[in-house]
């Protein structure tokens, strides 16, 4: 009983002290800062009561009060501390740890292929997305041993956040790359478009979902409801679903065009630029547009999942159960980056990336090959 002493006697003056100032706190976010130590100061008086008294109870019904009451300030001690855990849950160290390395070795994976192959928009674009990823679960592979540790919070929520975006930049060139593979004339918009149109709307989904947290961020510093800034964080990722709904459209729109995988594709071989006829031959180049359907909605399910996750709310039913997260986030998200590796833009399209018009290297190329006529020209005459 005496090593529970020094204890009793802090909780003792503690409870005290607190009762002492919330009497007279006028500011409501300190009074319920105090309010919640004082709960925390009293289940925790119980608890070491009612541990006592089993320790010497020879009565059963003495017993049976003090088991009742054990277990009622272990469930108000549990609630109070879920209550200040950021997450609402413990996230997983094993899982979030094999997502690093997982996320690493793709981002060695990608910086290298991007190198080697000189594919720098696709490359950069998966360089920075898979780097994000990976520092992404390095931040909650640190909250799994400290889960109120607010920098590391915000460093995954931030990245997480964040990396789909330069993800899905890279697949928004891809189509500017197919476009001009199989002809300019089957898009319905030019090919440096559907990067210029989709990023902008990945840039205006971050800074609703960024307006939305701040605002959400101030209200719980404050002890106040941050609904108001959750639903504008829900309006920027149904945006982002939105538009990623819009692509996949376009998308669907060009390959039916050129009927793709039916009846009549091989048949209009004539018809697509004879200057790309040799990528167009490539055993595995029939099957990349349908790789980048299929990381497109890998990245499309983790989008919807979120939107779904945040509705519910921050202690919602998929916020707290991190086997959705694993499953609906970061399995999507390490599918989108592992098939772009066997089916990598500089594998089945060559080194370097096609230029595509309005892009300086198209400029420069359009320029070289000016000069290139006058001088053939004047070696003529």
């Amino acid at each position: 009983m005496s090593t529970y002493a020094p204890i009793v006697t802090s909780l003792q003056s503690q409870l005290a002290s607190l009762t002492s100032v919330i009497a007279t706190e006028t500011n409501t976010h300190k009074f319920l800062q105090e309010f919640r130590s004082i709960e925390y100061a009293v289940a925790s008086l119980q608890q070491i009561s009612a541990s006592q008294v089993l320790l010497t109870a020879s009565d059963s019904s003495v017993s049976a009060s003090a088991t009742s009451g054990l277990s009622h300030a272990s469930e108000v001690l549990s609630s109070l501390s879920k209550a200040d855990n950021i997450y609402g849950m413990d996230p997983s160290l094993g899982g979030n740890v094999a997502m690093t390395i997982i996320m690493g070795i793709f981002f060695i994976a990608h910086t290298g292929m991007g190198w080697f192959y000189q594919t720098w928009w696709f490359g950069i674009s998966y360089f920075l997305g898979s780097a994000l990823e990976m520092i992404g679960y390095i931040g909650r592979s640190v909250s799994a041993g400290d889960s109120d540790n607010k920098d590391a919070y915000m460093v995954q929520i931030v990245c997480l956040t964040i990396a789909p975006c330069f993800i899905m930049a890279g697949i928004y060139f891809l189509l500017a790359q197919f476009v001009m593979v199989f002809g300019q004339k089957y898009a319905i918009l030019k090919p440096i478009w559907y990067s210029y149109i989709f990023i902008a709307c990945d840039i205006v989904s971050l800074l609703v979902q960024g307006t939305g947290g701040g605002i959400a961020s101030a209200a719980a510093k404050r002890y106040e409801s941050g609904q108001t800034g959750t639903d504008i964080m829900v309006g920027g990722l149904a945006f982002q679903v939105v538009s990623m709904s819009v692509f996949l459209l376009m998308y669907g729109h060009f390959f039916w065009k050129i009927k793709y995988l039916r009846s009549g594709f091989k048949e209009m071989e004539n018809q697509f630029p004879e200057e790309f006829a040799s990528i167009r031959a490539k055993p595995s180049f029939k099957w990349f547009p349908l790789v980048v359907f299929l990381g497109t909605i890998f990245v499309y399910v983790r989008s919807i999942y979120r939107v779904v996750e945040l509705s519910e709310g921050w202690k919602g039913y998929l916020m707290i159960h991190e086997i959705y997260f694993m499953i609906l986030d970061a399995l999507m998200m390490a599918l989108t980056c592992l098939i772009f590796i066997p089916f990598h833009p500089g594998i089945m399209i060559g080194k370097g990336s096609i230029a595509v018009p309005g892009t300086k290297k198209y400029k420069r190329l359009e320029r070289e090959k000016y000069v290139q006529e006058q001088t053939d020209d004047k070696s003529d005459v």
